[in-house]
């Protein structure tokens, strides 16, 4: 590590740093790729370098002191062929500036309360940074060529509970185990009862 410091012109804790934050969840290990995703999540997410200033927003201001909300703003702007940014971005600036004193909160129509929690943070629902999608897996998986590749998936119904199915891809050996609550990691699967169950396709 420290002739690939020395090689970069880094100091070697900035390289430790760097594989110790994008290292692999699964097995530990550094990707170039990998790594690349995770940090464009996190640059994504940050609030510190917003795509927009003063004069992007200021004909977004002058529609926002005529009652439109940034909802209308955005559907009218791109009706008319125009650049905009999101709803989303509008009102994170909008209280932004009523924290720094602005009045321009005052014109939303719900400007006693700022209902939208949602846009006080990034909503990452439905996003997982750094994911390994399923066409990245080795051909030999892909191809059930080997026995011992298995696949995990849940199965919910009415209610809190839910069954576990783990499958080996090359047998088609199904094991199955039931949760009173949906698993919320690899952990809790792992210690759920799935051996007690199985089947065949």
């Amino acid at each position: 590590m420290g002739a690939m410091a020395k090689h970069l012109g880094r100091h070697r804790s900035t390289l430790y740093r760097e594989v110790k934050r994008n290292q692999s969840a699964h097995d530990g290990r550094y990707r170039a790729s990998h790594a690349v995703e995770k940090a464009n999540g996190r640059k994504h997410r940050s609030r510190r370098n917003w795509l927009y200033g003063p004069t992007a927003f200021a004909p977004i201001e002058t529609l926002i002191r005529q009652r439109f909300s940034p909802e209308q703003i955005v559907g009218r702007r791109q009706l008319a062929g125009q650049a905009v940014m999101s709803h989303e971005t509008i009102y994170r600036w909008i209280w932004q500036d009523k924290r720094c004193g602005g009045t321009l909160w005052r014109n939303l129509r719900g400007a006693r309360k700022q209902r939208r929690k949602r846009y006080g943070r990034y909503d990452s629902r439905g996003r997982l940074t750094g994911k390994k999608t399923i066409e990245q897996r080795p051909a030999v998986v892909a191809s059930r060529g080997r026995i011992g590749d298995w696949e995990i998936d849940t199965m919910h119904g009415r209610g809190k509970a839910c069954v576990v199915t783990v499958v080996e891809r090359k047998t088609g050996l199904v094991r199955l185990g039931r949760f009173t609550a949906p698993p919320r990691n690899r952990r809790s699967i792992g210690r759920s009862n799935c051996c007690g169950k199985n089947a065949s396709e």
